[in-house]
């Protein structure tokens, strides 16, 4: 990359930035469909569960199905919330799209993060409502205690912006190895074992609770999903501060896989 194109890209600057995201979110709420059909498999997946955990508390099993079921709803709106912008990196590169916006004066990968980001806060106001709904019919009611759902919502936003970072470091990895696909399913499915997607962290061996809270995904999924179990401020905080260091660093890295990615670009001719 030209020095007047790094150049061209620090003063382009954050108000490029925030226009994408601008856009991106007009045209996710244009085109909400998607988002509309999200909540339509968000409600039946908590139908079948909230009908599988009363059967299991009407056999004495547990007590707090009702709890279990608002900690689902909090897990999928996270995860339903996330746009796919791996994707849409991997499209670009093999296309050829991505040496063509290269030459543009700011960051493609600042870009394509923060249209994601537009894409995310309109999937989160769309499929939030819903999935309160959901939990609401399904289980009966609210939590026993209700005040902590109010914590979710910043603790949402923070989960799904570390989901956008994380995929878009991974569809920077295209350029290397072309298909993308067998990266996410293992970042997928770490997510869904050590975020604790349908049980909490809790109900974990505790082995697998240690191990997991080394990880970003107890942050990612079970740390907002948490709230479902009552008002508890200090843990909402603590993470929130978790979810704000694996943004920082996940960021970090895929900054790094960035100017990788161009350095082989430039060696191979764009």
């Amino acid at each position: 990359m030209s020095a007047a194109a790094s150049s061209r890209r620090r003063g382009a600057g954050w108000p490029a930035y925030a226009a994408a995201a601008r856009v991106s979110a007009r045209h996710a709420w244009a085109t909400r469909g998607d988002a509309f059909g999200r909540t339509a498999f968000l409600g039946v997946l908590l139908f079948i569960f909230g009908r599988l955990w009363h059967s299991v508390a009407a056999d004495g099993g547990t007590q707090d199905a009702r709890a279990y079921l608002w900690y689902l709803a909090v897990t999928e709106w996270v995860l339903l919330a996330v746009p796919g912008v791996h994707l849409d990196v991997m499209a670009d590169v093999r296309s050829g799209d991505l040496a063509y916006r290269l030459s543009r004066p700011v960051s493609y990968l600042g870009t394509r993060v923060a249209e994601a980001l537009g894409t995310l806060v309109v999937r989160l106001a769309i499929l939030g409502p819903a999935s309160f709904a959901y939990a609401w019919i399904f289980s009966g009611g609210l939590p026993d205690d209700p005040r902590g759902l109010a914590l979710g919502v910043p603790l949402g936003l923070l989960a799904g912006t570390f989901g956008v970072a994380a995929q878009a470091g991974i569809g920077l990895t295209a350029v290397w190895i072309q298909d993308v696909s067998p990266v996410y399913w293992v970042w997928q499915k770490l997510a869904f074992v050590l975020g604790g997607l349908i049980l909490p962290l809790h109900l974990y061996p505790g082995w697998l609770q240690a191990f997991a809270a080394w990880t970003p995904f107890s942050a990612f999924l079970n740390g907002p999903a948490r709230v479902a179990f009552g008002w508890d401020p200090a843990a909402a905080a603590l993470t929130a501060a978790s979810l704000v260091g694996w943004i920082l660093a996940t960021a970090l890295g895929a900054a790094w896989l960035h100017r990788r990615a161009l350095a082989v670009l430039d060696v191979n001719g764009g």
